[in-house]
């Protein structure tokens, strides 16, 4: 009979830096890679959906210039869910023009579709305002950057 124990790599794999192309590394990519095979589609579906969460913090955090619509996370979740968005529209209440308006960015996520949202996908509401709030307020530094510069809190007191 075969056994069937999991080897775990025995040369400080999981706590010292590895490079690429190591033994070390090949066992742990190794070891990760029977793990992943044992895990249920429900294991599998919480870690891409943790992982799309994880997304939108980065997001909410990066410095980058580039604008990714909530509406963009939104066709992920249902991409990963294998959810077709009107499926998805009926589901929510709205009508499925309005959802498809809503991932292209012209529609706003309104609150109530933030909190049905955070429900759904298990994440904070404020995740969705957050970065419909980003988004306009870079919108607007790019497109009236001239206007703003104009504001100074000493031309107030002086002026």
């Amino acid at each position: 009979m075969k056994n069937n124990k999991q080897i775990e790599p025995t040369n400080d794999a999981l706590t010292n830096r590895m490079d690429v192309g190591t033994n070390s590394f090949d066992e742990f990519q190794a070891i990760l890679l029977n793990k992943s095979k044992k895990q249920t589609i429900e294991q599998k579906r919480k870690i891409e959906l943790l992982a799309l969460k994880f997304k939108m913090e980065d997001y909410l955090k990066s410095e980058g210039h580039d604008i990714k619509l909530a509406g963009e996370f939104l066709k992920l979740y249902l991409k990963t869910l294998h959810i077709q968005q009107n499926k998805f529209a009926n589901y929510i209440g709205i009508n499925p023009s309005n959802l498809s308006k809503l991932i292209i960015g012209e529609r706003p996520i309104n609150y109530e579709l933030a909190l049905i949202f955070g429900k759904i996908f298990n994440n904070n509401p404020m995740l969705w305002i957050e970065i419909q709030a980003k988004n306009e307020l870079m919108k607007l530094k790019k497109t009236k950057s001239q206007k703003y510069q104009s504001y100074s809190l000493n031309d107030l007191i002086t002026g």
